[in-house]
């Protein structure tokens, strides 16, 4: 998935040396191919944290054993947390505080279920996977892509352009993915 992205980044920015690279790898990169294929990784980075964080956020939910000092470090969590939702002790809320490193709870050496905001892990290469969240397309991660790229180079009405579709692309999307509830029925 990354590098459909990355392709679709490149080929609506016109870079189509780095297009080129990505549908064959083993030929010889040059220099500027490098930095740009560099540079569409790192905003890519962005775009999938803005949208994580934004738009549409991931939820997950993990058991984890607080320490004899009654802290949950966050470099035992298996995800990049980026808020917490919520604490339980035996399905129980319990009462915690945020600390820049850990959470600190109540009982030390205990079980906590911790719900949790996160963002995906950063991207390392045009072969690392990423998994979109549900109903996010790649092209529209490649608009926003786009418009970061174009904004570095200076070429702000094409930036303007990719970001107006980003936008509009998330906020159809925002309209379409919607939780389904049913209506609960009276049987007679």
């Amino acid at each position: 998935m990354t590098k459909e992205i990355l392709k679709l980044s490149a080929t609506f920015l016109g870079l189509y040396d780095v297009v080129a690279y990505l549908n064959n790898p083993s030929q010889n990169m040059s220099e500027d191919t490098k930095k740009q294929l560099d540079e569409l990784l790192i905003y890519m980075n962005y775009i999938l944290r803005e949208v994580t964080k934004e738009y549409y956020p991931l939820s997950c939910e993990e058991e984890i054993y607080s320490n004899s000092q009654c802290e949950i470090l966050f470099s035992n969590f298996s995800k990049n947390i980026i808020s917490i939702k919520n604490v339980l002790n035996d399905n129980n809320v319990a009462t915690y505080n945020i600390y820049p490193t850990y959470i600190k709870v109540g009982k030390p050496n205990t079980i906590y279920k911790v719900s949790f905001n996160y963002v995906l892990d950063s991207v390392k290469s045009f072969d690392s996977e990423v998994v979109l969240p549900l109903g996010l397309e790649p092209f529209i991660i490649s608009y926003g892509i786009a418009s970061e790229y174009a904004t570095s180079k200076l070429q702000y009405d094409e930036a303007n352009m990719w970001e107006s579709k980003f936008k509009n692309a998330l906020q159809s999307l925002k309209f379409r993915v919607i939780e389904r509830k049913f209506n609960s029925r009276r049987l007679k």
